[in-house]
């Protein structure tokens, strides 16, 4: 009995070690996690009214249904359901204003780089321990909020470690690598509001990738 205890702690430490190395699942519309599967989904990304002016902050409200999240979309708000929940997050001035729903968080942004136009992409995440992104950087402000679970974000000068509840915003231009960590699924959001005239994301090649902190 003993050895197989042994065994099965072995296969476990070698699962784990494969998973650290392996890409999670690059974020696409209608991926399986909008089906309650492990994936990365794009829920929408729409363009937002000209004359944002910091300070912004990122605000996450939560509803009861998705139809009321939807019903209190404003021009700078995207609403969706993810993990169970309706959400609407909105880029604003201020959090007073919790347009009908339940206030979640609320984190400050930096600056936007200058553009002529912005754009506001939401994402949402589920993916099992271990997995990691490829290294990349934004166009723009990038925020993270855990739902669930734990993750790592590894950048050239330290690491972020983010536990369930925690948010994190990132400025533009930042090289990146996002850790799914903790012995537990990831459950994430996510959004990044970006120069409208260049891609939201540029991943980096293996082989040109900064070095980075490891979150390992």
């Amino acid at each position: 009995m003993r050895a197989a205890v042994v065994s099965f702690t072995i296969v476990l430490v070698l699962a784990a070690s494969v998973a650290w190395a392996q890409s999670e699942p690059a974020c696409i519309e209608n991926s399986p996690e909008r089906r309650g599967e492990l994936g990365c989904s794009v829920v929408e990304n729409k363009p937002v009214p000209p004359g944002l002016k910091p300070p912004l902050v990122w605000h996450i409200d939560r509803f009861a249904t998705e139809d009321a999240a939807r019903a209190a979309v404003g021009p700078a708000s995207i609403a969706f359901s993810a993990h169970g929940v309706a959400w609407l997050m909105t880029i604003e001035p201020g959090v007073s204003d919790h347009h009908g729903g339940q206030h979640v968080v609320a984190a400050a942004m930096p600056a936007l780089p200058p553009a002529d136009k912005y754009a506001m992409l939401a994402m949402s995440a589920y993916v099992l321990p271990g997995l990691t992104s490829r290294v990349h950087n934004h166009s723009g402000v990038e925020g993270f909020f855990v739902v669930d679970g734990q993750q790592c974000l590894e950048m050239a000068d330290r690491t972020y470690v983010m536990n369930k509840g925690a948010t994190l915003v990132v400025p533009a231009g930042i090289a990146m690598r996002l850790v799914a960590t903790g012995p537990t699924p990831r459950r994430a959001l996510a959004v990044i509001v970006y120069d409208a005239s260049q891609p939201p994301m540029t991943r980096t090649e293996d082989e040109a990738a900064p070095k980075l902190m490891s979150c390992k």
